[in-house]
């Protein structure tokens, strides 16, 4: 079995080399239009917001608020140790810096295994700014920010889903927050910026290698709008959501494309999930079963509030 899988990654590595020359254009335009798209949709929101972002999490300005709601938050999800902190940060840093603060904070035994499990699949937040300068293309603000929401607030459902898988350590629901020192935010700013385009300079090559796999599965297999975008959401949601506006369908169909294309994250999202958590407990299916149940949830609670609204 192993043998056959070798033997088709090497006929798959190849036939794409051979498209690669044989239709070069398509690599040259990939290429341009990703970073072009890099530079005008993704930089702008996200560059100051993870800033900002790291500017609230190394300042610890949240413990306090921890310290109180804890052990709260521990007995509704059924986790333990600092699971409330850890999911703060993560709100704050979104995706897929979640998955190295869960990480981090397993390393550190500041969740149990079984926390971090559970979290993994709770903690997945497109970063807002983002979110708004992208949807505001294709949607008014009301339905912009009643996506945004829907996908924040499902995140919440989805962590009493997981809430059954029983925790062996809730003996440390009563949490103390160790005292941290406190570092001026103007010594912090260096490094934030720092940080800030080292992240954004990874999310410019995912959206180029998943621009440049996305065209030329469409130069092979042609689609149609929709099957396009949906096609390239499946791959990366940056491009998707970038070429929404162009699909000529009724306002809510496209409002729930837009808005599960978001909840699954895509596979760009998915394949760097599974390398930072590779060589941790935390398992995959955990992540993955959590962006099924966003779409689910997210779509639920999408005609939901649209019933509500409009009824």
């Amino acid at each position: 079995m192993n043998k056959v899988k070798k033997i088709f990654t090497i006929i798959l590595l190849f036939s794409f080399i051979y498209l690669l020359f044989r239709y070069n254009f398509i690599l040259q335009k990939s290429v341009n239009d990703a970073v072009l798209l890099w530079l005008n949709k993704v930089f702008p929101s996200l560059f100051i917001m993870f800033i900002i972002n790291d500017l609230i999490i190394n300042s610890h300005i949240l413990d306090n608020l921890c310290n109180l709601i804890s052990p709260i938050f521990n007995k509704i999800y059924n986790v333990s140790g600092t699971s409330l902190e850890c999911f703060i940060l993560c709100l704050f840093s979104g995706t897929p810096s979640a998955a190295y603060i869960i990480k981090e904070m397993l390393s550190n035994n500041s969740i149990h295994d079984e926390d971090a499990n559970k979290l993994i699949s709770f903690t997945f937040f497109s970063n807002p700014l983002f979110l708004y300068n992208i949807l505001s293309i294709s949607f008014n603000k009301f339905i912009t920010l009643k996506i945004i929401i829907i996908h924040y607030i499902t995140n919440l459902l989805i962590g009493l889903f997981f809430m059954k898988n029983k925790s062996n350590n809730n003996n440390n629901n009563n949490i103390t927050f160790k005292n941290k020192e406190n570092t001026k935010i103007i010594n912090l700013i260096p490094k934030a910026i720092s940080k800030s385009f080292n992240t954004l300079l990874m999310i410019l090559g995912t959206i180029t290698f998943y621009m440049i796999i996305s065209n030329y599965l469409l130069k092979i297999i042609p689609l149609n709008i929709i099957g396009e975008v949906i096609l390239r959401g499946i791959l990366e949601i940056t491009q998707s959501l970038n070429i929404l506006p162009n699909l000529n369908i009724l306002s809510m169909i496209k409002e729930i494309i837009a808005l599960s294309i978001i909840s699954f994250g895509g596979l760009s999202i998915h394949t760097q999930i599974l390398n930072i958590i590779s060589d941790t407990p935390i398992k995959y299916k955990n992540f993955f079963i959590g962006r099924i149940l966003h779409v689910l949830f997210s779509t639920f609670l999408y005609c939901l509030t649209t019933i509500i609204i409009y009824s």
